[in-house]
């Protein structure tokens, strides 16, 4: 497994080692301020006033001699200054600084707490007591005058005398143990002052160290940290210009190294986006594309325009599509108007004519015109009046029944009937051809008025859209309007006919003959009436197809 440096740990590895040398040298810089000031205290507090004290020690004894021998051979008299300073320094001086040297000595070393001792010893119990028994004899100024007494104390103080020399021996040891103080401040005072070099150079070689330290650690941060992030930057700065750059920023087991590595990834997710963007400008609408996450604005937004593109697509299509739908119904009818104003006086061939185009303009394979015989009103009977298969003109004669069957239940709903799912023995149980089993089936009833003329059936390998389906239904009614006027004609030529076949045969009942011709009068006024208004509707037909041609054309 590789080992994550990251660059929290390089910040705190960096600041660590500056905090440990600075604490080094904090340390060592104490330890060393430690040792002066012991020194400095050992100097100030203990052996200056040591030395001091000593130094006053060897003043007092020194001035004691002078005034011992003062005593003896000069101030006869009581209580004079120089007496009353010696017993002061009995009585006073010497105990109080003899209290001060004590409590130093107690930090001194056992060899000169000893010698001090043995010197306070030597002062208390020998050469004081010496001065006070002097001091107790020559009390007054008639003890001065005892030749015995000053015999035997004169030579005491006297150069050589007993005194003189105990106290000299005392002065020497006293000098002797106040040069060792001195020495030892004097050695304190050298001792601090080679500290305070040696302090000195180690303050400079940890500086030294310290900015050594720090500059190693900002080159290392510099080199790992600045520079990849000033990569990161001038890749962002061209993305920001649009501009995607051609190779991968290197990755490391870091921070940067997870920004690098992100930042690949969202350059190659922009080469995405671009590839994406540009087959949609294609127009290639179904190429995959994922966005990066439930929360990527950009690729969900490409995903949108590919959907509203594909949409607006589709809806151009469609409308390109209806409106060639609506071309080609328009077209149909009116083709098919023009065909309905031809062979109106021959129902056969016009019904056959009617089929035959509906079939071939509808790509139909198979297709029959049915219509209503309705001279025998109680046994109507549906006729097959032509029939057009597989592009040729079928001759057959079928009859049904109203009610039964597809075009039976047609008739007698007046409904149309589409069915795209057909059993394969459909033609024995429902269709009025027989041929072929086709896939849809498509039966449309010739309405005008709410009365029903016929039906139309037409059968297909194909579905029937439902705009063709629509487009039969329209023709439907101006086939039934057509066909309805042309019977009318062909009912009236054929009453025409038998009216005068009647007058001939029957000229003998001038009555009769003239109630046949007024019952022709009003059949033919009937006619008249009905076929104006056949032709007010074909002309409201033409004037509404052509609207509809201006209008969508």
């Amino acid at each position: 497994m590789k080992l994550r440096f990251s660059i929290g740990a390089k910040l705190i590895l960096g600041i660590g080692a500056i905090i440990i040398a600075i604490l080094v040298n904090s340390y060592l810089i104490n330890n060393s301020l430690q040792k002066s000031r012991k020194i400095n205290q050992q100097i100030t507090e203990l052996y200056v006033p040591s030395a001091s004290h000593l130094n006053d020690l060897y003043n007092q004894i020194n001035r004691s001699k002078s005034l011992i021998k003062t005593w003896v051979f000069i101030d006869k008299k009581k209580n004079t200054p120089d007496k009353i300073q010696l017993q002061k320094l009995h009585s006073k001086n010497f105990p109080e600084l003899h209290d001060k040297i004590s409590q130093l000595s107690d930090k001194w070393e056992p060899e000169e707490r000893k010698k001090y001792q043995q010197i306070h010893q030597a002062i208390q119990d020998t050469l004081f007591r010496e001065h006070q028994s002097i001091m107790e004899s020559l009390n007054d100024f008639e003890s001065y005058n005892d030749p015995m007494l000053l015999f035997e104390i004169t030579p005491k103080v006297e150069y050589g005398g007993e005194i003189i020399v105990l106290t000299d021996r005392i002065l020497e040891q006293i000098s002797t143990l106040r040069n060792t103080m001195q020495a030892k401040v004097d050695q304190s005072r050298v001792e601090m002052s080679s500290l305070f070099n040696r302090f000195e150079r180690f303050i400079m070689i940890l500086g030294i160290a310290l900015i050594v330290i720090s500059s190693g650690i900002a080159i290392l941060l510099t080199r790992t940290t600045v520079k990849p992030i000033k990569n990161v930057k001038s890749i962002l700065t061209s993305m920001c210009q649009g501009i995607l750059p051609r190779e991968k920023l290197k990755t490391r087991n870091d921070e940067i190294g997870d920004m690098s590595a992100a930042l690949n990834d969202l350059v190659e997710s922009f080469r995405k986006f671009t590839s994406f963007a540009k087959e949609i400008g294609k127009g290639n609408y179904d190429v995959p594309f994922e966005p990066l996450s439930e929360q990527d604005d950009l690729g969900n937004a490409l995903l949108e325009m590919r959907d509203n593109l594909k949409q607006a697509a589709q809806e151009e299509e469609k409308r390109k599509k209806e409106d060639e739908q609506r071309n080609w119904a328009s077209q149909g009818i009116a083709k098919f108007s023009d065909l309905l104003r031809q062979n109106n006086d021959n129902l056969e061939e016009l019904s056959y004519q009617i089929i035959q185009n509906l079939v071939q303009y509808t790509q139909a394979n198979q297709g029959g015109l049915f219509m209503i015989n309705d001279e025998d009103q109680e046994n109507r009977i549906i006729e097959l009046k032509a029939a057009y298969a597989y592009s040729r003109r079928k001759y057959m004669d079928k009859q049904i029944e109203p009610g039964v069957g597809l075009v039976g239940r047609a008739v007698e709903e007046g409904e149309t009937i589409y069915m795209s799912d057909i059993p394969d023995d459909y033609i024995n149980i429902t269709s009025g051809l027989g041929e072929a089993t086709p896939t849809s089936l498509l039966i449309v009833p010739l309405k005008n008025n709410e009365e029903i003329h016929g039906v139309i059936e037409m059968a297909s390998f194909e579905e029937f859209e439902q705009y063709q389906i629509d487009f039969v239904e329209r023709v439907a009614e101006n086939i039934a309007s057509t066909l309805s006027a042309v019977k009318i004609n062909i009912r009236t030529n054929e009453l025409l006919e038998k009216s005068q076949q009647q007058a001939e045969e029957m000229k003998s009942q001038e009555e009769e003959m003239r109630q046949n011709m007024e019952e022709l009068k009003t059949t033919q006024e009937e006619s008249a009436r009905r076929e104006k208004e056949l032709n007010q509707k074909l002309e409201d037909c033409q004037n509404k197809l052509n609207q509809y041609i201006e209008k969508y054309g």
